[in-house]
């Protein structure tokens, strides 16, 4: 969590470092809207818009993908909407499957089971109860193996450990739940031996989920809170596409039928697809989170002295770090090579400020600036093959529409392109620009 502001160099590793915002007070203090930057419309915000989705759906649903680059701040808006969504009573779980899961290697069992976890945990921890019935169905379900029992039993004395004060079905649960979610993580071999335990009974899953959320509903439209429980899932955005395909296309059925608001984090490159489509029928009207652009693409030129952008970025870092601490040309240089992409920029801040200690000065300086920069400049034009230069002169001389071709959503991927206005325009990373122009490898 942020403390502090920086007022010396010392202090710029902690206040930018590429960890989301997190917690309400360091949100409050260091957060920067940045929404008329990003799309163009200040009345667009993202978690504004679903603040208004969730206060006027009361007996619709809504299921909904949430699509940007790595790195864009995706996971502060997730943060910051919970927090929204939780001072108005609902009850709210938000699961980060690059930590929880094995990004790596998810299937949609996985994802569903995850969704049973966590509802299981948040209900344990609003006081909330689970019948003995759907207690002994769960237990059943994971205790159908002898070997599998060991495991999961292993497992779950490593990964939690609950006060007594805890109702004991939920806590046996949370409990079990525990220990199969550390299988799914950490041991391939269990994994795949909970994956053929879960397959054929997928749909017995899905209705113990569906009576898990039953029981919360009635229990919190006792209460008077809003009774549709809302389970966000980030880090989806950061699994292999083929397996993105199965979970989202291939089975996004299976989500349908769940009584609860579910927000999912999304891959960019997958929204440029032919499956794209059939996905948004079990997700429709997704959002996205656009880059911050520093240059405005309209009607086939930049716009002439737009400088939102760079201003809104002036303003996310002056949140962080008393702006003395960076020479003017350096702050200009950091900013305007780093394309509005949040990571890169803190990632060029942190790397300049420690050149500029190890030169005993007290702020960073336009040097300082270029050679942090020399580095990002080095590994992102160490992503990408001859192969797809010739697109990304196609971007560069004005093609910038954004299209569903292999080579686009590799360099999105890749972040050697960004997307802008969330409305279909790309550029190139300004340092994979300059680089192709200094190499000759795209005529200027």
């Amino acid at each position: 969590m942020l403390y502090y502001k920086a007022q010396e160099l010392s202090q710029i590793q902690d206040v930018f470092n590429p960890n989301p915002l997190q917690e309400e007070a360091e949100i409050n203090r260091f957060y920067q809207d940045a929404t008329e930057a990003r799309t163009g419309d200040v009345y667009s915000g993202f978690v504004e818009k679903m603040d208004l989705l969730l206060e006027d759906s009361h007996n619709s649903l809504i299921h909904k993908l949430f699509i940007g680059h790595a790195g864009v701040g995706k996971t502060t808006e997730l943060y910051r909407l919970q927090h929204i969504a939780e001072e108005k009573g609902f009850l709210t779980c938000l699961g980060r499957c690059d930590i929880d899961l094995d990004s790596g290697d998810i299937e949609y069992t996985d994802v569903l089971f995850y969704i049973l976890d966590m509802l299981v945990n948040k209900a344990c921890e609003d006081g909330l109860k689970i019948s003995d019935t759907i207690v002994k169905k769960i237990e059943n379900y994971w205790n159908s193996d002898t070997e599998l029992i060991k495991t999961i039993s292993m497992q779950g004395e490593m990964e939690i450990s609950l006060g007594t004060e805890a109702e004991i079905g939920i806590r046996k649960v949370v409990k079990l739940l525990a220990g199969v979610k550390a299988i799914l993580k950490n041991s391939a071999e269990s994994k795949r031996e909970i994956r053929t335990q879960i397959e054929p009974r997928s749909s017995e899953l899905i209705n113990q989920i569906r009576e898990v959320i039953e029981e919360i509903r009635k229990q919190l439209r006792d209460k008077g809170r809003p009774e549709i429980p809302f389970v966000i899932m980030d880090g989806l955005d950061k699994i292999p596409l083929g397996q993105a395909k199965k979970i989202f296309q291939e089975n996004g059925s299976r989500f349908q039928g769940l009584q609860i608001h579910l927000l999912v984090t999304f891959p960019i490159s997958l929204s440029y697809t032919p499956e794209y489509k059939d996905i948004q029928i079990w997700f429709p009207n997704p959002e996205k989170l656009p880059m911050i652009k520093l240059r405005n693409w309209q009607q086939g030129t930049y716009q002439e002295g737009y400088t939102e952008g760079t201003e809104t970025i002036k303003a996310i870092i002056a949140k962080r770090a008393d702006l003395s601490l960076f020479k003017e040309d350096a702050l200009e240089e950091l900013i305007h090579y780093t394309g509005g992409y949040i990571r890169d920029l803190f990632r060029c801040i942190s790397e300049a400020a420690l050149r500029a200690r190890l030169r005993k000065s007290r702020k960073i300086e336009l040097e300082d600036a270029k050679k942090a920069l020399a580095v990002l400049e080095s590994d992102i034009n160490g992503r990408y093959s001859d192969e797809l230069i010739g697109k990304m002169e196609d971007i560069y001389q004005g093609n910038k529409h954004v299209s569903s071709s292999e080579e686009i959503m590799t360099l999105l991927q890749i972040g050697a392109v960004l997307e802008y206005n969330g409305t279909r325009w790309c550029d190139l990373h300004p340092l994979v620009e300059r680089w192709l122009l200094e190499s000759h490898k795209i005529v200027g």
